[in-house]
């Protein structure tokens, strides 16, 4: 039920309901690169202790990105043209490097780079992502969604 602008306009300390679950944004990141703008919102969960990213697309037409798993990788991936992930392969979808800076709900801001890989095949999502000041890779698997899934409550 929630539109673009509003998904847009998402600050931490707002609550959401997405898949029966209610969830309060965490942290919003603003990401920059070549003059096109996205946000990603982490929120959690305090009754199943679930975490979910919100990825929002840099235009209304495009779907939002649910990531609900993320973990460390050992060494960086090559960022090449296909993937082969849980037993299929996945065309490259995008990669680049984007400015990003972070409004935090219980911490300070953060400012920097991140490079990252986009996998897709269908609606399922794999995304391998570094914070340049970090030098961790991590790998995210996600699938688009519509916006109006999400009920913003506050």
């Amino acid at each position: 039920m929630a539109t673009w602008d509003e998904l847009t306009a998402l600050r931490p300390g707002a609550a959401l309901r997405y898949d029966g679950e209610e969830f309060v944004i965490e942290r919003c990141t603003r990401f920059e690169e070549k003059g096109c703008v996205w946000f990603e919102h982490r929120a959690s969960s305090d009754g199943s202790g679930r975490s979910l990213w919100l990825e929002i697309p840099v235009t209304a037409d495009l779907p939002v990105i649910a990531y609900e798993s993320s973990a460390a990788l050992d060494s960086a991936p090559d960022g090449g043209p296909e993937i082969e992930h849980a037993g299929e392969r996945m065309p490259l979808l995008t990669s680049g490097r984007a400015d990003f800076r972070t409004i935090e709900r219980s911490a300070a801001a953060k400012t920097g780079v991140l490079v990252y890989h986009e996998y897709a095949l269908g609606d399922r999502r794999v995304t391998f992502e570094c914070r340049v000041d970090q030098s961790i890779w991590e790998v995210s698997e996600g699938r688009a969604i519509d916006g109006a899934a999400i009920e913003i409550l506050a």
